[in-house]
């Protein structure tokens, strides 16, 4: 059975958007392609792989990362801003869940939910 090996981003500078991904979550440099670059993520068995596109993705993304927060979703958040993020929604209707949609400076956008252990 397949198994999935990688969850590619589109981005206009794949370079600089893998570097601050690699940055944020920690990752390893895994390998670089004319257009696309690749990292390995801790306690995450694929890679992320960036690919370079003409033009950002207007609107939502058809596919994107969901990040679980490992402890205090607003505290996590908040390091992600801090490194160039924008906060895009806040999602706090349930009390025992939510989540907040970023976009990243290469305008890739992506969640960060309430940890899945609550």
């Amino acid at each position: 059975m397949a198994q999935i090996g990688m969850i590619t981003l589109d981005t206009v500078d794949e370079q600089s958007a893998a570097a601050w991904w690699r940055a944020v979550l920690g990752g390893k440099y895994a390998g670089q392609y004319p257009g696309f670059t690749m990292i390995r993520v801790p306690g995450f068995s694929a890679m992320l792989g960036f690919q370079k596109v003409p033009e950002v993705t207007a609107g939502k993304n058809r596919v994107h990362l969901d990040l679980s927060a490992t402890s205090d979703r607003a505290r996590e958040v908040e390091i992600f801003v801090k490194a160039g993020a924008t906060r895009l929604e806040e999602h706090c209707d349930d009390p025992d869940f939510g989540w907040s949609v970023l976009r990243d400076p290469y305008g890739i956008v992506f969640c960060i939910s309430d940890p899945h252990d609550q």
